[in-house]
């Protein structure tokens, strides 16, 4: 039994994990993947712009329904990334797990990277006067 253990930690290079007792491996983001991942991606935005704008003394009132809401928006989104089906997702797989798989994957992809630069395309806009 340790053995087969070893063997199955042992294995994994850095581009992989384990989803449950399914291995994955961390893909890069294609232009297609990117497209089904946006079509997946319902109400993650809309929670995450009521946390930035909540009041501060509701902050953590509303950090803790978002994050409750967020959890199925999650599991798709991992489910997408990593072709696991959804239903095994929510079963199976610890949101640790499915954090450390999206953390890896924007490691992978150097998301970091890809937002600065995106935003170094962009124009400078006008800072507000205060």
């Amino acid at each position: 039994m340790f053995n087969k253990l070893k063997a199955k930690i042992t294995a994994l290079n850095e581009n992989e994990m384990y989803l449950g007792d399914k291995r994955v491996r961390i893909e890069k983001l294609t232009i297609v993947k990117w497209r089904q991942l946006f079509e997946t991606v319902d109400k993650l935005p809309g929670l995450i712009v009521q946390v930035l704008t909540a009041p501060q003394e509701n902050f953590y009132a509303y950090v803790l329904t978002a994050f409750n809401l967020a959890l199925d928006e999650v599991a798709h989104v991992v489910a997408v990334l990593s072709g696991i089906d959804y239903e095994y997702i929510l079963e199976n797989v610890g949101i640790d797990e499915q954090i450390e798989y999206l953390a890896k994957t924007v490691k992978r992809n150097r998301l970091d990277s890809v937002a600065k630069n995106v935003q170094s395309l962009l124009p400078n806009l006008p800072k507000a006067k205060e």
